[in-house]
């Protein structure tokens, strides 16, 4: 196992030294991910195939305030058969990350999920967003998850994206991550799916049927990343003011929990699907460039054999 990361910056750096590696971006001539691509070739993270038009991307590249080396553009005419053709190519094994670019996140992930054609392995896609987040002695990397795909997620579901998060913390160098699975509270309403959901997937850690990580559930926000209120509170625990992965009842709290960490507190983020052959990037628009570079790194880090 790798050293354990806990910087945004290890993550890149490390991802540095073993790539370069090929990004695939599907309907290419976004100028986002064009960026994106360029700061990577820059820091030898990455290279890139570039598929759709080429009359639209040629005068998105030209439009770079830096050059872009080494892409290879392939032509695919409209948005359906670029998409296509992008998880063919990360699929075949001549590009190992799938990155979208100018089409919808939907459009990408039904190509993902063919049947025939896609990413799939029968396991659920779940978005694991991470941030940086400061403390007295350095920096932390925690995991929010699911906030980009699985609306309203039921046991089994959470069970699935809770150990998508594993997956991805044991490629970071965590041999056992500490789960939070979130609730208002961190006792056990009857009658409430969240607490109850919470405590079902805890039981199934202790049982061993989650493996190789820490689970504790429900619990509060705070007694999950505050040692001083788990303290206060007097809980005790592996978990409890340490959590690494902060698995979150549904998509809204999800995706309002991680929004909040970069629009009021200003962290540094990077996320990318799991679940699939390969690692899939569906950037936010808003997302800064180098959000989407540390994306790339974070995605490089789980390709297969890296």
């Amino acid at each position: 196992m790798s050293p354990r990361l806990s910087s945004l910056d290890g993550v890149l750096e490390t991802a540095r030294r073993r790539g370069p590696f090929t990004v695939v971006v599907a309907c290419g001539h976004d100028p986002a991910a064009l960026n994106a691509i360029a700061m990577a070739e820059e820091q030898d993270l990455a290279r890139a195939i570039l598929v759709g038009d080429p009359g639209l991307i040629g005068p998105a590249i030209g439009a770079l305030p830096s050059r872009l080396k080494n892409a290879e553009i392939v032509d695919a005419p409209d948005e359906e058969s670029s998409v296509n053709r992008a998880v063919e190519l990360v699929r075949t094994g001549a590009g190992q990350i799938l990155l979208k670019g100018k089409t919808q996140t939907g459009t990408l992930l039904h190509a993902v999920l063919d049947r025939e054609n896609g990413l799939r392995t029968g396991r659920l896609l779940s978005d694991a967003f991470l941030f940086e987040y400061p403390t007295k002695d350095g920096t932390r990397l925690i995991c929010i998850t699911d906030g980009g795909i699985n609306l309203q997620p039921d046991l089994i579901a959470k069970r699935q994206i809770l150990e998508n998060a594993v997956t991805l913390y044991h490629k970071l160098g965590y041999a056992r991550p500490r789960v939070a699975v979130l609730s208002a509270v961190e006792t056990v309403i009857p009658g409430h799916g969240p607490s109850l959901d919470a405590a079902a997937l805890a039981r199934m850690a202790h049982c061993g049927q989650i493996a190789d990580c820490e689970v504790e559930g429900p619990l509060s926000l705070d007694l999950s990343v505050s040692p001083e209120a788990a303290e206060k509170k007097g809980h005790s625990g592996d978990v409890a003011g340490r959590a690494d992965i902060l698995l979150c009842p549904d998509i809204i709290s999800a995706n309002l929990l991680a929004k909040s960490t970069t629009y009021f507190a200003r962290y540094r983020l990077a996320h990318v699907i799991m679940g699939a052959t390969a690692p899939v990037l569906i950037p936010s628009r808003s997302d800064k460039p180098e959000a989407k570079l540390l994306s790339i790194a974070l995605g490089a880090m789980t390709v297969r054999g890296s």
